[in-house]
């Protein structure tokens, strides 16, 4: 009578162990990516716990292996605690409705602080982000991928000095969980309201509503956006919508659920609202634009995508002909181009949309990174002509 194959030379063994191979190669390499890019002792943690605790599933083919017992308890050890001293460090979430800056969570949305996106301070996220889109991208060269790195850094070094925004949570996990097929929930927001010495605390704001770009909401926004706000006294409210596909089920209904949380504040003005996007931000502008068009002051577009359709659709015609808008964009821009911009401009002219223009010079689709005091300049005075 002949004996029992091995486990991990059985036929099934040989699957199990080339099918957990391949689907654990993409962790592995964010791992090892993580681990050399990371900037932080947390992101360090996560990367380690992963690289010890994926080979263990494999250890078990091999488990009468005394040796490979001993290797799959020390695995686990290692990758247990380094897990456990990365969630020490991760991100909490008490709401504090005084607090000049929030996330608020609506709608049934929670904040999970064991999730991955969590677990990873946001910059390292960003940074691995670089090099993967400087991979996959034909429009972002090394050379450019760099530069955005060092950008980041510098907002994200200044989001670490602001105690009112270091202590807020990452919300990439609701872009991530889209990239894989979920579908996005809104009601997840970022909110700050400018504290002026000497003004009425109940004075009510204006607002800007800024919808964020396809990678996702990103706290360096929130940092850029509250320099704006501490220096024009204007609100800043960001929803969270998956990757930011605006334009598919819900993204429409997710605007409208940010502008009635405006109106509901008590401390921002509801009928001085300005919605604005960036990236493909701009085609939830356009949506939300050609919906209530009387419930906005004005348009603002940065390094937009913005659907031509929708511009020159009826409803938007009646709705903006004759108001303000603001384009800002960068004419070495190779994702959304400036003749692109231009063109969607024309059809803004041909309903007499008060439209003001800037191509920045030298400046990409990461402007915003690059050459945020002069955006906020324009920003500011365009806000002012209102």
């Amino acid at each position: 009578m002949g004996k029992n194959p091995k486990a991990e030379s059985s036929a099934l063994g040989c699957i199990l162990s080339g099918t957990w191979t391949l689907a654990s190669l993409p962790f592995w390499l964010g791992a090892i990516g993580l681990l050399v890019v990371s900037t932080t002792t947390a992101s360090k943690l996560f990367a380690i716990a992963l690289i010890c605790l994926l080979p263990v599933p494999l250890n078990f083919l091999h488990w009468r292996s005394i040796r490979r017992r001993i290797i799959s308890v020390l695995l686990l050890l290692a990758g247990s605690i380094s897990l456990f001293l990365c969630a020490r460090q991760a991100t909490g979430h008490r709401d504090d409705p005084d607090a000049a800056a929030r996330v608020v969570y609506e709608n049934g949305t929670s904040h999970f602080s064991c999730s991955p996106a969590n677990l990873v301070p946001e910059i390292d996220q960003c940074l691995l982000g670089t090099y993967l889109l400087a991979l996959i991208d034909p429009n972002l060269g090394w050379g450019q991928a760099a530069e955005l790195r060092e950008n980041i850094r510098n907002v994200y070094a200044d989001l670490e000095k602001d105690a009112e925004l270091a202590t807020l949570p990452c919300v990439l996990g609701s872009a991530y969980r889209e990239m894989i097929g979920l579908k996005p929930t809104p009601g997840i927001l970022f909110i700050y309201v400018p504290e002026e010495p000497g003004q009425d605390p109940l004075e009510k704001k204006p607002a800007i509503v800024f919808l964020h770009g396809g990678l996702g909401n990103f706290q360096g926004c929130w940092t850029l956006w509250k320099r704006f706000a501490d220096a024009t006294g204007v609100a800043i409210v960001a929803p969270t919508f998956g990757s930011g596909n605006w334009s598919g089920e819900g993204g429409l209904e997710a605007i409208e659920q940010t502008r009635e949380f405006c109106v509901s504040h008590p401390r921002i003005d509801g009928e001085n609202l300005i919605l604005a996007g960036i990236a493909t931000g701009g085609t939830g502008v356009t949506l939300g634009g050609r919906a209530t068009p009387e419930k906005w002051r004005g348009l603002l577009f940065l390094s937009p995508v913005i659907e031509k359709n929708i511009v020159e659709s009826d409803a938007f015609a009646n709705g903006w002909g004759g108001r303000k808008a603001l384009i800002i964009t960068g004419e070495r821009d190779k994702h959304t181009t400036s003749d692109y911009v231009r063109k969607a401009a024309a059809s803004m002219k041909d309903i007499k949309m008060e439209l003001k223009e800037h191509y920045l010079p030298d400046r990409d689709h990461f402007l915003i990174y690059s050459d945020w005091p002069r955006l906020q300049e324009l920003i500011g005075a365009w806000i002012k002509s209102l």
